[in-house]
């Protein structure tokens, strides 16, 4: 082996240690790993909520913000015809809405889709949840990186919960979160 590669390789030792035991792989791995949804690291302002919404299946047309501070849990998950996770997570969304539609303001917001998606969206997969489309922009802080992205706000607004993939959202974890947040 020449020397040009012995020091390459003894390089690369060296790096990808540095990366496993040292401050610096923890500082890499931290800009690397999304923890957004752990509650409280996504941060919003007031204005990142002034959405203006267009309510589709039975839904009124809404403002987000007003939805945040209306003093109700919330939940808001961004979503896609187009989005394969969105699809597989809407059942399970559905029948958290069907358990605490009453208790709980729920707001799903179509990203990229038209009207006629929505609608055909609904009828196809037999949803009987809210369903909205923006019709004012979206600030850069709020637009989702990812789809899905949901989020679950306590009766003062704050976000308790941000999840940036798909999940069983009818599972006893977050029946159990919404019921807590409901008591409070």
């Amino acid at each position: 082996m020449n020397k040009k590669r012995l020091f390459f390789l003894g390089f690369f030792v060296v790096f990808i240690a540095a990366i496993f035991y040292t401050p610096i792989g923890k500082f890499i791995q931290d800009k690397l790993e999304d923890k957004s949804h752990v509650a409280g690291i996504k941060i919003l302002n007031e204005e990142d909520y002034n959405i203006d919404l267009k309510g589709y299946n039975g839904a009124l047309d809404e403002n987000l913000q007003s939805a945040k501070n209306s003093g109700q849990v919330v939940l808001i998950n961004f979503w896609g015809s187009w989005c394969p996770p969105c699809v597989k997570e809407m059942p399970s969304l559905q029948e958290l809405y069907n358990t605490h539609h009453e208790k709980v303001k729920f707001i799903f917001i179509a990203i990229q889709d038209k009207p006629n998606d929505i609608i055909n969206f609904a009828k196809k997969h037999e949803l009987t949840l809210p369903l909205y489309e923006p019709i004012s922009p979206i600030s850069v802080a709020m637009m989702p990186k990812v789809f899905p992205t949901t989020y679950i706000l306590n009766k003062k607004g704050e976000i308790v919960l941000h999840e940036n993939k798909t999940r069983d959202w009818n599972d006893q974890e977050i029946n159990a979160l919404l019921e807590k947040l409901i008591k409070e």
